[in-house]
């Protein structure tokens, strides 16, 4: 009776030992302005690493902590990396691949002068329909 015991309860407590790995929430495929957010599921602590090359040769860690998302911004054009470890495992999860690109220097002009223009109308339209006195 004492050994069913013992195995009954380890059936009971194995699903409480053995956690989840890490794994991301739909993480952004590209981002044109150099920020996005990332986010994940775990059960504890995890370390977020990132790096450019496949192999994650020049990877380091950007966050390790207890939070499920974090912010990751000012990165230039490329592909970035991104990977998740539990903080008491020694396997990664999955890469999460991210691709910035920027706007064109062209495009970002082109609606800088738009801007312009909307705003010159708008000080003539408030300049000829002030009343005259």
């Amino acid at each position: 009776m004492s050994a069913a015991r013992s195995l009954l309860l380890a059936l009971l407590w194995l699903p409480l030992a053995v956690q989840a790995a890490p794994a991301f929430d739909a993480p952004p495929e590209r981002s044109t302005d150099g920020g996005f957010t990332l986010s994940w599921e775990a059960a504890g602590a995890v370390a977020l690493e990132q790096a450019a090359g496949p192999d994650h040769g020049d990877a380091r860690i950007i966050y390790e902590g207890h939070d499920t998302s974090t912010v990751v911004s000012g990165l230039p054009d490329g592909e970035y990396r991104f990977r998740l470890r539990a903080s008491d495992a020694d396997d990664w999860s999955d890469t999460a691949t991210v691709r910035v690109e920027h706007h064109s220097l062209a495009r970002a002009f082109g609606f800088f002068v738009l801007g312009g223009v909307v705003f010159l109308v708008l000080i003539v339209a408030i300049l000829r329909g002030r009343p005259r006195g």
